[in-house]
């Protein structure tokens, strides 16, 4: 599959599905944009959750490679289906539980995925720079006025944030992989 394409599927998958679980995040009173333009999300949410998406999914199937991570082909239907532990880890961290509960429970759901899908040192250290660049993200976003957690531990936003991160890392990423194509082993 031609990289933009792929870009443009991952585009549209974090446009359509983040934004919808970024819009259960406010009705599950997670989150509050001060503005909302539809079911509580402001009029940005989709591009950006849609850019995230797309940097994720494409600079891991990039940057791995780079750091020696040698992948069997998988195929498309799996890496979609792994997906579902996105939305777990986004059920999880819309309930009301106290916040280090659910980094225990998100911690439990990455590392189960991680031995599942992902099981290897890069897939770590990805997962590790992605939930530290995105809860950065995140965190100038809430100084900016963009939004508000409702009930942040740290700097505006929550202890359980970067586990969500590292969630998005491997599913994204492993569908990044499936999607790009390496002209030197098919698949990665």
């Amino acid at each position: 599959m031609k990289n933009g394409v792929a870009l443009l599927w991952l585009f549209a998958l974090g446009a359509t599905i983040g934004s919808a679980l970024d819009a259960f995040h406010v009705q599950s009173g997670v989150e509050h944009y001060p503005g909302p333009e539809f079911v509580g999300i402001a009029w940005w949410v989709p591009l950006l959750f849609g850019a995230a998406a797309a940097a994720i999914g494409y600079s891991h199937a990039l940057v791995a490679p780079l750091l020696g991570q040698v992948r069997r082909p998988r195929r498309l239907v799996v890496s979609v289906a792994e997906l579902s532990w996105l939305v777990l880890a986004y059920l999880i961290s819309a309930t009301a539980l106290l916040s280090v509960e659910k980094v225990a429970l998100l911690c439990l759901i990455y590392l189960n995925f991680w031995l599942l899908a992902g099981r290897s040192w890069q897939n770590l250290l990805l997962a590790l720079i992605t939930a530290i660049t995105g809860t950065l993200i995140e965190m100038w976003l809430v100084a900016a006025g963009a939004f508000v957690y409702v009930h942040p531990d740290f700097i505006g936003v929550p202890y359980w944030l970067p586990g969500l991160y590292a969630c998005a890392s491997l599913a994204l990423g492993n569908l990044g992989r499936s999607l790009i194509a390496s002209p030197a082993r098919g698949i990665a």
